[in-house]
């Protein structure tokens, strides 16, 4: 009978140290730390840190993490590889963060993830659309096992906007003779290559392409090639570059119609920071930006945003704020922060958020986000939907000058 209750001490004292192990470095300390990477002062890096700063705010309102209160720090990339790099790095050896969020740009999510392999602490990119950071855990999954995307992919933007050239641009209007202006960045060219194959075959001719540098300024002259050139359409792509410059300098030029996917033109504060100049300019709409119903989450989410900023939700803002809840309901599942836990409970989420359905490829890329709406700005600071047909408020406008 001694033998048999001493056996029972042992086995609880054993159960007892294993939880304190694997609950450990969730109740050491005073608060749960989410660390954001994000370009400071700009629409993009705002948005990121909004959605997150909103996620912590509500998380915190319903009890924490685990009982825990959940403190926000923030880091600065400046759109900066190097100093993403570093900003992870401080967030995990100083801070002391237990996961770190962010991002809005695949050139820096691509620096971050090597050091994420160094220190394995679990990164999720929320505004980084490449397939260059799936495929690096595709090509090594030990090293690169704790990356993943929550956000569209490269391959949904570039679906997402051809469909919407072919089905208006081109069926509706005529416009055959496609203009492309691309930031020069690792997220871009993958969708320049595509879209010259792709609308070629539609039936559509290419007569102008240009990557530009993300330090260009002046566009004048890019601008006057593409009306040289005859195009009845300007494909656009820019997230590190403020469109607003150059989309002034189009509509003082009185460009062709122009359409793509603008980062800084998913922001409320667009329309001032072109003057007013914006209107016609159709873009994507990402998960969470705009009031359209693509989860029954979404548009309180949007309206819980706008009363809390004064403004809408940008680029990164649904994304991120999604990643702050799919990261506390797999530590609150796994009752641990342990990166090695945290991976396979991580990979079997099945989340509806705000910006969509949310679960993952066996490369941690989303897997249900598929195509976004387009949305046209409109005078008077308004946008409306003009694309796909089952979620347009309005048709397609062409500029004032067509």
């Amino acid at each position: 009978m001694k033998t048999k209750r001493l056996l029972r001490i042992f086995i609880i004292l054993v159960i007892g140290i294993i939880f304190a192990l694997n609950t450990s470095a969730v109740v050491a300390g005073d608060t749960f730390k989410i660390g954001v990477i994000a370009p400071f002062k700009t629409s993009l890096g705002e948005s990121v840190l909004n959605g997150a700063s909103l996620a912590v705010k509500d998380i915190n309102a319903q009890g924490g993490i685990l009982g825990k209160q959940v403190e926000l720090i923030m880091a600065n990339t400046e759109f900066k590889p190097e100093k993403g790099a570093m900003a992870y790095k401080k967030l995990v050896l100083n801070d002391k963060c237990n996961v770190v969020l962010g991002t809005c740009s695949s050139g820096v999510s691509k620096a971050v993830m090597d050091q994420m392999a160094r220190y394995k602490t679990i990164f999720i990119s929320t505004g980084a659309a490449s397939p260059a950071l799936s495929g690096l855990v595709a090509s090594n999954r030990d090293k690169y096992k704790y990356w993943f995307r929550i956000m569209c992919t490269s391959k949904d933007i570039s679906n997402t906007i051809l469909s919407f050239i072919y089905d208006v641009p081109f069926k509706q209007h005529g416009a055959k003779r496609i203009a492309i202006m691309a930031e020069n960045a690792l997220w871009t060219r993958d969708l320049v290559d595509e879209a010259k194959v792709v609308l070629k075959e539609q039936g559509m001719e290419i007569v102008y392409s240009e990557l530009f540098d993300v330090q260009t300024k002046d566009f004048t002259t890019i601008l006057t090639k593409i009306a040289d050139s005859k195009a009845d359409f300007i494909y656009e792509l820019s997230a590190h570059v403020d469109s607003s410059t150059y989309i002034k300098q189009w509509h003082d030029l009185k460009g062709a119609p122009i359409g793509g996917d603008s980062g800084a033109a998913q922001a409320e504060r667009y329309w001032y920071d072109s003057n007013g100049k914006c209107v016609s300019e159709t873009v994507n709409a990402f998960g969470g930006s705009f009031p359209v119903a693509e989860t029954p989450k979404t548009i309180p989410f949007f309206n819980h945003y706008k009363a809390e900023f004064k403004t809408a939700p940008g680029y990164g803002s649904g994304y991120t704020y999604d990643a702050v809840f799919v990261y506390k309901n797999a530590v609150e599942k796994a009752k641990s922060t342990d990166s090695e836990i945290l991976v396979p409970i991580i990979e079997k989420t099945d989340y509806i958020g705000v910006s969509g359905h949310v679960e993952f490829t066996q490369n941690h890329d989303p897997k249900h986000y598929g195509k976004m709406p387009m949305v046209q700005w409109r005078e008077g600071n308004k946008r409306e939907v003009v694309w796909p047909p089952n979620l347009a408020t309005s048709e397609f406008q062409l500029p004032s000058w067509k």
